[in-house]
Parts: structure tokens; C-alpha cells; sequence
């Protein structure tokens, strides 16, 4: 384009292919950097999002313990009951994602919606332990090994072995973690 412009001036016309690729550089790195600071932006509102859980658990516990400590005269000191801290919980859940974006908003009311979280806790206490992961990522990664072996004897492989590879290292580290931990309870 820059050519038909300048036509009869080479050196300008090479000078405007320049600044034309320049600016699609700056524009791409912008575009990045707003990215970027797009991305931090949500991390920033997760962990103030995380952090007013923390405050609103501590301020909960500070008052039944200010509770407890206050003399009482005539009745008895209020217990907080599993409903008061539920109700505390979703207050504050409810004022911190008023102040989220709305996709943020929506990712956090579902992410947080009582029967995911105690999902994700029981798959993160059995199935999805770290050790276990551990263990079947290393059965997946000795699938190169098969894969090299196989090649070497001129086998033909079905493309299923890393999946199987991995679910015999989750088992078998199911099976070590699950001794390991009977082992030290018996202690």
C-alpha cells in the first residue's frame, strides 16, 4: 500500500513499511499488556474476595469470644450456631460479589454454591489427592518408554496407553498412600 503512495520514492516507501509494521507491534504489545493487566485485576478481586471470608470468620469468632468474655447478669451467653455462621458466610458473600464484575459475579456464585463446594472437597479429600496425582502422572509419563520399546520392535500402538498408564500409577499410588496412611495410624 505504502508503495502505491510513495511509488516514486523507494526509501519512503520503505520508511512507511516500517512504521507500519511498528505500529502493529505496539498495538499487539498493548493489546497484551491490557491483557495482562485484565487477568491481575481478577486475581486481585479473587484474593479480596478470600481475604473478607478470612475477616468475616475472624470478626465471627471474635465476637463469641467478646460474647463469652462480657459478664452477664441475668442470662446466659449466646451460643452462635452453625445457621448464625451461614448466615455471617453468605452476607459477606453476597456484599463482596457486588462489587465483582458481573462474568466474575456469575463464576463466583457458581463456584461457591454450597453443594460444588462440597464436591470439589470430597473429590480434593479421595480421588484428587496430590500424591495420587503425583503417582499418575509418572505412570503417564513412563508411557514414552512403551512408546520407544514399541517402536524399537515395530508394534503399532492404539493411543489409549497414556490414560491407562496413568490410571495404573493413580491406583498404584492409591494403593502405597492408602497402606502408608493405615501403616501410621496403627502407630
Amino acid at each position: 500500500m505504502s508503495e502505491k503512495i510513495y511509488g516514486a520514492n523507494p526509501e519512503l516507501a520503505k520508511n512507511a513499511g516500517e512504521l507500519e509494521r511498528s505500529a502493529s507491534e505496539i498495538e499487539r504489545s498493548t493489546a497484551e499488556q491490557l491483557e495482562r493487566r485484565a487477568e491481575q485485576a481478577a486475581e486481585r478481586q479473587h484474593e479480596k474476595l478470600d481475604d473478607a471470608r478470612h475477616e468475616a470468620l475472624e470478626q465471627a469468632e471474635a465476637s463469641q469470644t467478646a460474647e463469652t468474655e462480657k459478664p452477664v447478669v441475668s442470662e446466659a451467653p449466646r451460643q452462635i450456631t452453625k445457621a448464625d455462621r451461614t448466615d455471617s458466610y453468605r452476607k459477606t458473600m453476597k456484599k463482596m460479589q457486588s462489587e465483582l464484575s458481573p462474568a466474575s459475579r456469575t463464576f463466583s456464585k457458581v463456584i461457591h454454591n454450597p453443594a460444588v463446594e462440597k464436591a470439589s472437597e470430597a473429590i480434593g479429600s479421595t480421588v484428587a489427592r496430590p500424591n495420587l496425582i503425583i503417582a499418575g502422572a509418572l505412570g503417564a509419563i513412563s508411557s514414552v518408554i512403551v512408546y520407544f520399546i514399541a517402536r524399537h520392535y515395530g508394534y503399532v500402538l492404539s493411543g489409549s496407553e497414556t490414560i491407562i498408564l496413568f490410571g495404573c500409577g493413580w491406583v498404584i499410588g492409591a494403593i502405597i498412600e492408602y497402606a502408608r496412611v493405615g501403616f501410621l495410624n496403627k502407630r
